[in-house]
This record gives C-alpha cells, sequence and structure tokens, in this order.
C-alpha cells in the first residue's frame, strides 16, 4: 500500500472528524472542546520532553495526564449545567416566580 501524502484538504477534513468526535462522544461544548485539545497537547508534550530527558516514572505521567482530561471533560459538564440553570432562572423571570 503506498504512503499518501497529506494535503491541506485531508487534514481539514480529520480536524473536522476530531472536532465533531468530541463533540459528539464526549459531548463536549466548543470551549471545551478547545481546552481538551490544549491539555491532550500540553500533556503529551510535558511526557515527550520528561522522556526526553531521561525521566523513568514509569505510569505517573499518564494517570497524571488522563486525570487532567477527565477534569476537563468534568468541568465542562458543570459549566453547561450551570449554564442552563441560569438560562431556565432568566426565562421563568427568578426564583420567587412560577405560574
Amino acid at each position: 500500500m503506498p504512503l499518501v501524502p497529506l494535503t491541506y484538504t485531508s487534514r481539514v477534513v480529520r480536524l473536522r472528524s476530531y472536532w465533531r468526535w468530541l463533540g459528539h462522544r464526549l459531548r463536549l461544548s466548543q470551549p471545551g472542546r478547545v481546552f481538551f485539545t490544549v491539555a491532550l497537547l500540553v500533556g503529551v508534550a510535558e511526557i515527550v520532553l520528561a522522556r526526553a530527558h531521561g525521566a523513568r516514572e514509569g505510569g505517573a505521567p499518564l494517570v497524571v495526564f488522563a486525570l487532567l482530561l477527565i477534569g476537563v471533560v468534568t468541568l465542562d459538564t458543570v459549566g453547561r449545567g450551570v449554564v442552563a440553570v441560569v438560562r431556565r432562572l432568566i426565562v421563568d423571570g427568578g426564583l420567587g416566580r412560577r405560574s
């Protein structure tokens, strides 16, 4: 199977599919997708740099990395819940009014 170089359009298509996957599978909002991607890139870079400098921590960096990504997903979920509650309060006209 010959290797096909990545063109601009194929990279954009791959990026869009990743972006959709984050929204569909992890149910992340737009800001959550950005934070998740940044955390992913920073985490991978830190692990690579630590290994390049000869660090041998075993599985500890992967555990911290997994906890970081879980934290991003959790904060995004909580943030969307808070936004939904605030919107409901605004639409309903406040805490005291119920009809």
